[in-house]
């Protein structure tokens, strides 16, 4: 084993000498090197084209990472706190009218309409849903077990929250102006087995549509098959993408009800078709990008001037 060893020790000895007999190349001639090394056209897929992911009904849901070093943003306010900014209104309001509170809370976040929240919302799934809005630190097990055992506190922070903060620009259209987009996918265009889900396991559809609706965390199945009502998926859809509605609030309360499986499953449907149409137009903008770069590297349009 010695010999073995010796054996390579003496082979590769040779070669170190010879790296080590090498004199660094000039300061002009690495200069050089590096130029060229940035002139390079970047390859789109340099170790091969990307697999395709399994075949699934519903698009790939990214997280959005924080970057190291920075710190995910924090609530404003205690749970418990008494001081400003929280204020004896908001303490009377979360402890004597809870579901008016958070009716108010979610309505600051995302402009949706204050009876349409507190007829459909629960006030854990609204909490969870203004901190995520946010992108504020936090777990789905948190606001779980602070709406189970201390329901006014956690109201009473993010109506402090929301009042803080304000409404959350949408990327669709602007949250204050009227909607004037149309519904991409009909009421009655599911087929069956889209029916059979959404009628037997709606808690499964209301969960992939809100983490495609907000991607800043994966969520827990089972916080939103407590939390998250079904019924309001539809609303929410409905506000999120600026989509026109011809009643109103009523529309948003009164159909989810009466068109139950049907109208939820179009707004899982109409949620993906956005998210996909979104990814598209981020993939193209970044090919865009990739081809305009390697033009520049290259000098001109045939790379010859």
């Amino acid at each position: 084993m010695s010999a073995f060893v010796a054996g390579i020790k003496n082979a590769i000895a040779p070669q170190q000498q010879q790296q080590q007999k090498q004199p660094p190349p000039p300061p002009q001639q690495q200069q050089q090197q590096y130029q060229q090394q940035q002139q390079r056209p970047a390859q789109p897929y340099p170790y091969g084209a990307p697999v395709p992911a399994a075949a699934s009904p519903y698009p790939a849901m990214p997280v959005a990472a924080i970057p190291m070093g920075q710190q995910q943003p924090r609530w404003t306010t205690r749970a418990g706190q008494c001081d400003p900014p929280a204020t004896c209104e908001q303490w009377l309001c979360a402890c004597f009218c809870t579901q008016c509170a958070q009716a108010q809370a979610k309505s600051n976040t995302d402009g949706t309409h204050v009876c349409y929240n507190c007829l459909c919302w629960h006030h854990g799934g609204s909490v969870s849903f203004v901190r995520r809005e946010y992108g504020l630190f936090g777990t789905c097990g948190d606001d779980l077990m602070c709406s189970l055992f201390c329901g006014p506190c956690q109201v009473r922070q993010a109506l402090t929250e929301s009042e803080l903060r304000g409404v959350v620009p949408s990327p669709f259209f602007a949250r204050k102006g009227p909607s004037q987009r149309e519904w991409a996918n009909t009421l009655f265009g599911c087929d069956g087995c889209e029916c059979l889900e959404a009628t037997f396991c709606p808690w499964c559809v209301a969960h992939y549509t809100r983490n495609m609706l907000q991607p800043v965390e994966r969520g827990d199945c089972c916080f939103d098959m407590l939390c998250i009502l079904p019924t309001a998926i539809y609303g929410q859809v409905r506000h999120h993408h600026g989509i026109h509605a011809e009643f109103g609030v009523l529309e948003d309360v009164c159909l989810p009800v009466v068109c139950y499986p049907c109208a939820l499953a179009q707004a899982r449907r109409e949620t993906a078709y956005y998210y996909a149409a979104a990814y598209l137009q981020q993939a193209a903008r970044q090919a865009q990008q990739q081809f305009r770069g390697g033009q520049n590297g290259r000098g001109g349009c045939c790379g010859c001037c």
